[in-house]
Order: structure tokens, then C-alpha cells, then sequence
């Protein structure tokens, strides 16, 4: 029983964690509470996200409430974003290289070659290897080699970011020997302009993970 109620209070207090920019939990009953019941997922309004005076995304971390947390850094093709608690999520064109604060720490992603995600996922060659060398801070495991491959599927219409778009889902098959890890990630990509603009992702940082869930909510305005 005690191990179950402990259980219980890791989960709510990530819970809170993430949604620590948003919302204020103090009291051990009320992370009981955020665990036992749950919290309804953050949806701004179109008046509530046109008012945000920084860029953000929405993220959802596996059966967690979605929240959204605010752009902290940019530097060249790296978005750092961060809740108020120090989690921190790490994109490079729209790829998670690197996070904080959460169970499963991936700390670097480096391609052999040709990066994908620089190349834009529409002009990936379909279901070719893309190497890469991956650093897992929370395993104490660094340089271990990964295989991706892409494949593009069907286009479909969503609202993200106040607008109607036109999105193209590519799915990652991602494999880590070194941790007997395997998965598919998810993009919905749009091409605009001379831009490949991912606006959503699912992706999974390691084993017996759930997913990241992120979707631009107010983008940063070199990335669009």
C-alpha cells in the first residue's frame, strides 16, 4: 500500500510539474487528488493564445493533463522550452534532442550524415537509414547508435495555431540497439512557402516511456 500511494505521489507531482506555468499545486492532498481524479487538458481559446506574449507549445506527456509550456532560448535551430519547475524540452526542427526533469533524460542527438529533420521530412528518401549517435544521460549511456527511417503518409486538414492547415503525417520507425528500444514516431508536417513547418509530433525519448505530445501553440517567429 505504501508503495502504491508513493507511486501515486511521483505521478501527481509531475503532473504538476508540467503544468506548473499554468497552475498552482501545493498541498499533498491536492497531488493525491491531481492523481487519483485527474485534470481536464489545457485548451486556449483563440483570445487567450492571440494575448500569450511569447511563443509556447502545447505538450502531453503520456496519459498526463496537456499544458503548455513557453519558449525559454533560441539558438540556431535549437527551441528550448521550460515550465517554471526547470522541465525543460529540447527541439531542433521540430525533433526532441534533448529534455529535463523527466523520468527519461535523452541528452543529444547527432546524425552521422544527413539530418532529416534539417532536410525537411517530404524530401526524405522513404524508408532509407539515417544513423545517428544518441546520448541518454539518465542511463549514464553516450554515442549509442540509432536507425531511423521515414515513411510519408496521408494528408489531412487541423486547426494549430489559430489557422486551418494542411498537413502531411511522416512516421519514424526508430530503433537503439543499445537500449532494445524500438519505436514509430509521429510529425504532421506542412510545406509553406520554401518551409517544411512541423506543427505537431508524438514522439518517444526511450523505453517503457509514454509519448511526448507537442503542438505549436503560439510558433516563434523565425520558424514559420
Amino acid at each position: 500500500m505504501e508503495m502504491r500511494f508513493s507511486k501515486v505521489v511521483i505521478s501527481a507531482a509531475l503532473a504538476a510539474s508540467l503544468l506548473g506555468c499554468t497552475q498552482d499545486y501545493k498541498s499533498a492532498k491536492e497531488l493525491v487528488d491531481i492523481a487519483v481524479n485527474g485534470l481536464p487538458d489545457i485548451q486556449l481559446s483563440e483570445e487567450e493564445r492571440l494575448a500569450l506574449n511569447f511563443a509556447a507549445v502545447y505538450i502531453k506527456y503520456g496519459e498526463h493533463p496537456k499544458t503548455y509550456i513557453a519558449l525559454a532560448k533560441a539558438q540556431g535551430d535549437e527551441r528550448v522550452w521550460a515550465a517554471s519547475d526547470g522541465i525543460t524540452v529540447v527541439t531542433r526542427n521540430g525533433q526532441i534532442i534533448r529534455s529535463d526533469g523527466l523520468p527519461f533524460a535523452s541528452s543529444g542527438v547527432h546524425y552521422l550524415k544527413q539530418d532529416p529533420f534539417a532536410q525537411g521530412l517530404l524530401s526524405v528518401e522513404e524508408n532509407t537509414p539515417y544513423l545517428a549517435t544518441r546520448d541518454y544521460i539518465s542511463e549514464d549511456l553516450f554515442g549509442v547508435t540509432s536507425e531511423s527511417s521515414f515513411t510519408v503518409h496521408e494528408t489531412s486538414q487541423a486547426v494549430i495555431a489559430g489557422s486551418e492547415r494542411q498537413l502531411q503525417r511522416v512516421s519514424e520507425q526508430l530503433s537503439v540497439p543499445a537500449l532494445k528500444f524500438s519505436t514509430t514516431n509521429q510529425y504532421w508536417v506542412e510545406q509553406r512557402n520554401n518551409k517544411q513547418i512541423i506543427w505537431r509530433t508524438e514522439q518517444q525519448l526511450g523505453p517503457n516511456q509514454p509519448m511526448v505530445f507537442l503542438e505549436s501553440l503560439m510558433p516563434f517567429f523565425e520558424d514559420i
